[in-house]
């Protein structure tokens, strides 16, 4: 064999190698990269409405210049009605407004409705809470004189009070709550001109409720990873 053909022998086999080697998969690209999709989080951020219920005892304190010391009754019934709110999460805590409108069983009271705040702390599916804010109540009374049982004064009004409370609410479903709660609530004085005296009627209440809400939310969305 003579030089030349030595020399295009080695070229050909050069070029082959080269070719071969283009051809493999390149080692500084890799294998991509898997895509991992985290299950949603939890948030309670969002609207939500739903129904409570509960038990009620109060106590009606009437106050006039006849009377050596104020006259108390108390009351109790059910409670019960509807309310809707939102809520925003950021990290645990969790801040809202509510506001619900109720009926009653005790005797002589009406319609009541508030308004208010919630501050609270989560811990995953679970939001302990305070509540407060603004209350209003219906009262109706019919006053009679012990001097003169004839005489009967009735009295009506709608009072502007406040309300204050706490609670724990858990979600039990993706879009699902439970509570229950406790509230105080003062309901102001109702002031009585046309008795045998002025008499100013006020009454203060106690309450505890449960409740489930439907939350239009439930779920931040996915975190998506790559590793």
């Amino acid at each position: 064999m003579n030089l030349k053909s030595l020399a295009a022998a080695l070229l050909v086999g050069v070029s082959s190698t080269a070719a071969m080697a283009a051809d493999l998969p390149s080692r500084s690209r890799g294998a991509p990269a898997p895509i991992i999709a985290q299950a949603p989080i939890f948030t309670w951020t969002g609207l939500y409405v739903g129904l409570q219920a509960g038990y009620a005892w109060d106590r009606v304190s009437l106050d006039n210049t006849f009377a050596a010391f104020p006259l108390n009754a108390k009351r109790d019934g059910f409670v019960g009605g509807a309310h809707i709110g939102y809520l925003y999460q950021t990290g645990p805590a969790v801040l809202g407004l509510e506001g619900d409108v109720e009926g009653t069983t005790i005797k002589n009271s009406g319609l009541r409705a508030s308004l208010r705040g919630r501050l609270g702390f989560a811990a995953d599916r679970a939001l302990f809470y305070v509540t407060g804010g603004g209350a209003l109540a219906n009262q109706n009374y019919s006053l009679v004189s012990p001097f003169a049982p004839a005489f009967t004064t009735n009295a009506s009004a709608t009072k502007l009070g406040w309300t204050v409370g706490a609670g724990v609410e858990y979600a039990f479903a993706p879009n699902w709550s439970a509570r229950v709660e406790y509230r105080y609530s003062d309901f102001g004085k109702l002031n009585v001109a046309n008795f045998v005296a002025p008499t100013s009627i006020s009454r203060r209440e106690n309450a505890v409720r449960v409740g489930v809400s439907y939350h239009f939310g439930g779920y931040a969305a996915p975190v998506v990873a790559k590793y």
